[in-house]
């Protein structure tokens, strides 16, 4: 086309007079009745044109490529007749909308929600019986014993008692008597200790042996021979006390006819006395006595929450008496002269306390224990209660009763695997063991939860009420625990 020629009028390819397409405009042709200034390039090797003029007049800018001929008189549109950029702006607007829509739609499509509400069960009553023992050095929550306190006791009791015991002192009178002999054949020995009385019986005994001369004969007239001896009351006693000329009566074996005696003078000296003292009876009433006051005092001490030391409880029935000692000692009482005597009576015991808070730890920590495998105790809901001891010797045994709820362990990322891809009802019906469970997807039309775990959520409600304690003591049932129902049992909040 291009060797078409530069000639004015020559039909050229694409003119308005012909050409092989209709509507396409001959390069270098002229358009509408002017002719462009410019030739084509043709055989004559005439060159490209350089510049020409469009059918407003205006001049082309010289541009070094072949001229093509203007279409905006005769309204013909280059290749074909279409538009082909506007179609293609279009289809780069769209294929950036669904890209947006697809990145939006993978940031918030599909999603899934799981909420659970876990139902708390009863554990327990558990009784226990801890042993609070002195004796033990540390909480051995194998054997339910803890250690517990002996505390000191010490008491005394005294008063003063009425002795009833009499003792009598008696000194015997004592003077002399006066032998008086009428046998003038013989003098007359009197042995020493011969008893001579009164008339009344008032017996006394010489104290040494005396000779009486035998009595003298002068004239008609006998003159009595006489010896004076001293002598002694057999008895004690103010009635040896007797009056002169009293003593009368000569020793046995004399003969009164020709023997005499007789008192010239009263005798005196004889007295009587009678004390008051204690006997080995007014002792032993007293200790008896002063033993119960004192075993009274002690329990009463040994009961006296005030003596327990802070945070301890008293068990009374431990307490132990030791031995009682009295002061003075009861044999230098005995025989002691007094109307009254004093005595007192002291002892040191020993009592024991136990922490309460100590047995209810123990309890919780055996509670703690009786958790099945796959739950956790509710925070706030354990409770131990301590009950009263009961003493075994120095020892007490403490009945303790515990409780608390329990809810299965929940794992996220259990949840999130036991629910992906299942329907809501499937996932619900998985997750039933957890309590009450709703499985919520978005958009409501997906059938299925979602298979990415990082687009499920998670939520824990509130813990609701515990169900009514059961008849026992057992722990409750675990039917099939999920896979996550392995952690260890810790409080839950």
């Amino acid at each position: 086309r291009r060797d078409a020629g530069g000639a004015a009028g020559a039909p050229a390819e694409g003119s308005s007079g012909g050409g092989l397409r209709s509507g396409l405009p001959a390069r270098g042709a002229a358009s509408g009745s002017g002719s462009d200034a410019g030739a084509s390039r043709g055989g004559s090797g005439a060159g490209e044109s350089t510049a020409g003029t469009i059918g407003d007049g205006r001049t082309r800018p010289t541009t070094g490529l072949p001229a093509v001929a203007s279409t905006a008189s005769s309204g013909h549109r280059p290749y074909g007749g279409r538009r082909r950029w506007p179609w293609v702006v279009a289809l780069v607007g769209i294929v950036t909308v669904l890209g947006a829509a697809g990145v939006l739609a993978y940031a918030t499509l599909p999603t899934a929600t799981v909420t659970i509400r876990p139902a708390a069960e009863k554990l327990g009553p558990i009784d226990l019986v801890v042993h609070a023992d002195p004796a033990a050095a540390a909480v051995d929550v194998a054997t339910a014993t803890i250690p517990a306190t002996s505390v000191e006791v010490a008491v005394e009791v005294g008063d003063t008692f009425d002795a009833t015991g009499k003792k009598t002192q008696e000194t015997k009178a004592s003077g002399s008597v006066t032998f008086i002999s009428k046998d003038p054949t013989r003098a007359n020995l009197v042995p020493a200790g011969s008893i001579v009385r009164t008339a009344a019986g008032v017996g006394f005994a010489t104290r040494t042996a005396v000779t009486i001369p035998k009595a003298r004969i002068e004239g008609l007239t006998i003159l009595p021979g006489t010896a004076t001896v001293k002598v002694t009351a057999l008895k004690g006693g103010p009635e040896a006390n007797v009056a002169p000329n009293t003593i009368s009566v000569v020793p046995p074996g004399e003969d009164p006819v020709l023997l005499g005696v007789q008192n010239r003078a009263p005798t005196a000296g004889g007295t009587r006395k009678t004390t008051t003292v204690v006997t080995q009876d007014d002792v032993d009433a007293a200790l008896k006595t002063l033993d119960k006051r004192l075993k009274a005092r002690f329990a009463d001490t040994a009961a006296d929450p005030a003596r327990a030391p802070e945070g301890t409880v008293l068990v009374p029935d431990t307490a132990l008496l030791g031995r009682a000692v009295a002061d003075p000692a009861a044999d230098a009482l005995v025989g002691t002269e007094a109307d009254t005597f004093d005595l007192s009576l002291s002892a040191t015991g020993s009592v024991t306390a136990y922490a309460p808070a100590a047995a209810r730890s123990l309890a919780l920590a055996r509670l703690a224990g009786q958790v099945p495998s796959g739950y956790s105790i509710v925070e706030g809901t354990a409770t131990a209660v301590a009950g009263e001891a009961t003493a075994v010797q120095t020892a007490a045994d403490v009945p303790t009763t515990s409780s608390a709820s329990v809810v299965r362990t929940i794992d996220e990322a259990t949840v999130k695997s036991l629910v992906r891809g299942r329907t809501p009802v499937e996932a619900e019906a998985a997750l039933a063991a957890y309590g009450d469970v709703t499985v919520a997807v978005w958009p409501g039309f997906l059938p299925s939860v979602t298979t990415t775990e990082s687009r499920i959520e998670v939520r824990i409600e509130p813990i609701t009420s515990a169900a009514p304690a059961g008849p026992t003591s057992s722990p409750p049932t675990v039917t099939q625990a999920p896979p996550s129902a392995t952690a260890s049992a810790t409080a839950v909040p």
